[in-house]
């Protein structure tokens, strides 16, 4: 076995098991198992892979009414006028939008982006306290054909709708610099 065969199967079951965790789904259809849980349910659910994988310094992304950029830093705030950044703020990357109200906010976990889109006015967004309308994973899948490394493919699964998709997506970075994922 070689080198790029060996790289490609730890980063397919580094992807598999990323996946395997945030997924809420238990059934190869995720449609089927996200029919049975609420909107508000599914965005819960994406609440909770943030607060377990992208933790607040103090709060959860449950409580959040807004997130803004402030020097390169994302602040979540809450209700009573309190804030709190991420517990590791490098994992913020880049965002869409201005810093002051971003439609997106892109995380980063190990190799793995999350992206969480915020539109009050969005099919899932309006019913959140924070705007949150979809909260998608990304994983990088690299191919090795004929032992020569072919280009990255981005796949996206949304953890509130379950749609899955692929594309690469350009952003912001925090330093102002062109972002794509």
């Amino acid at each position: 076995m070689n080198i790029h065969t060996q790289q490609s199967n730890l980063i397919d079951h580094s992807i598999y098991n990323f996946i395997k965790q945030v997924m809420p789904m238990t059934h190869a259809n995720a449609n089927t198992a996200l029919e049975q849980h609420s909107d508000s349910e599914a965005t819960a659910y994406a609440k909770q892979v943030l607060d377990q994988h992208f933790p607040l310094s103090n709060g959860s992304h449950q409580d959040v009414c807004s997130y803004v950029i402030y020097y390169k830093q994302l602040l979540a705030f809450f209700a009573d006028g309190s804030q709190s950044g991420l517990a590791e703020p490098k994992q913020f990357v880049a965002l869409t939008g201005h810093k002051c109200e971003p439609t997106s906010l892109v995380l980063k976990n190990n190799g793995f982006h999350v992206e969480v889109s915020i539109n009050r006015r969005g099919e899932y967004g309006c019913n959140d306290l924070a705007g949150i309308d979809d909260v998608q994973v990304e994983a990088t899948l690299m191919t090795i054909v004929n032992s020569q490394q072919a280009p990255f493919q981005r796949s996206w699964t949304s953890l509130v709708s379950g749609q899955a998709g692929s594309c690469n997506k350009q952003f912001t970075s925090k330093d102002g610099t062109e972002y794509e994922v």
